[in-house]
């Protein structure tokens, strides 16, 4: 690959290279002119050699122009595909602002922030899978954020477009570049283990990148990309609010399940975490947290509706079946004491008036209870 510096100055194809903005294990990233538009883009150097024939090089070209059909607000726009004295290129959308990485160095970000970034994250990655397009290597250095706060996902199937091109150690080349501070940290358990990802991979990534948001680490801290890799694949991270208490619930909730280790625990598709993601700013119960809670309900309540429902059995079996004189009916009285809530959980404390006014209805239905 050309040094950063040397294409400085220089031109490829009507973009004049202004500077260097960045590098990474799937190029160099050079802010440059264009001189037919008159605007800056973003150009990125590939790899030497990573198109090593011209048939690659045409069918790189084909699915490149694919992806720049792929128009999201939250997603940086490619325009062009070029190769020119033997470097070959992507001009994309030149975003000015930081990449969410620089942001997170300062720390955990607000929970009302981590949740609007993660609904544009979703929003991006929704319109991508729609698409069948999936991004692989999602991190916060490809989460750049605009001057207005808007956020836009770089490098969107790049990782997908290289690896097909005959370059299948591509992770080992991220994971020995990079190590811990780059790609490996993000991956997906399948991905490590070099099964087949899909968009579940994207919604693993997401999680992380909510967790660092979150609490202002990674959910696993290994410095060592091999005891890394076995925590990502093995070991259960630290639940959010042990780290920081004031995440809410339904927050960790999500989080928890976008770091499923099983795909088919995960969401199964980024237009559910974004729901749920919505209804944390709403304040309704999100979908990971209603599922959890259902089992806990059923064997809760179901036996309390058989103890109430075996009491009026008894209660009625029990009655005389003399008729009585009285005119006046009799109706005997059952006290039904309240539920104490031992879940350790507030946000189940409802659940304990809710219990003492169905039995109350419950067994006063047949009028012979009060």
């Amino acid at each position: 690959m050309p040094l950063p510096q040397v294409l400085i100055g220089g031109v490829l194809g009507h973009y004049r290279i202004v500077e260097h903005i960045g590098s990474g294990g799937i190029g160099v990233v050079y802010r440059a002119h264009d001189e037919q538009l008159d605007r800056d883009v973003a150009l990125k150097v590939l790899p030497a050699g990573t198109l090593a024939t011209g048939a690659a090089r045409q069918r790189f070209r084909r699915e490149a122009l694919a992806l720049a059909k792929l128009n999201h607000p939250n997603v940086a726009a490619i325009y062009e595909f070029g190769s020119q004295d033997g470097v070959d290129f992507l001009v994309m959308e030149l975003i000015q602002g930081p990449p969410l990485d620089i942001k997170l160095a300062q720390g955990a970000l607000a929970e009302p922030d981590v949740v609007q970034l993660g609904i544009q994250i979703t929003e991006g990655l929704e319109a991508a899978h729609e698409q069948r397009i999936v991004h692989r290597d999602l991190k916060p250095g490809n989460l750049l954020i605009g001057s207005t706060g808007k956020l836009k996902i770089l490098d969107f199937g790049l990782a997908q477009l290289m690896e097909s091109e005959g370059q299948a150690a591509l992770t080992t080349q991220l994971t020995q570049e990079q190590g811990v501070a780059g790609t490996l940290p993000y991956m997906s358990p399948e991905q490590l283990r070099g099964e087949t990802s899909d968009g579940r991979s994207d919604i693993w990534a997401v999680g992380v990148v909510l967790y660092e948001m979150a609490t202002g680490r990674r959910p696993f801290g290994q410095t060592i990309a091999g005891a890394l890799a076995v925590d990502i694949i093995q070991k259960r991270p630290s639940r959010p609010r042990s780290i920081k208490p004031e995440i809410s619930a339904q927050l960790e909730a999500i989080i928890l399940k976008c770091l499923e280790k099983g795909q088919e625990k995960r969401y199964q598709s980024v237009r559910e975490l974004r729901s749920d993601l919505e209804r944390v700013i709403t304040g309704t119960l999100p979908l990971a947290r209603r599922q959890k809670r259902q089992w806990w309900i059923v064997l809760t309540v179901t036996p309390l509706v058989i103890l109430g429902a075996l009491t009026w059995l008894y209660l009625s079996r029990t009655r005389t079946t003399h008729p009585k004189p009285a005119a006046i009916p009799v109706r005997r009285s059952v006290a039904v004491l309240g539920f104490k809530n031992l879940s350790g959980q507030p946000d189940d404390a409802w659940l304990s008036t809710a219990l003492s006014e169905m039995l109350n209805t419950e067994l006063a239905a047949g009028e012979k209870l009060r």
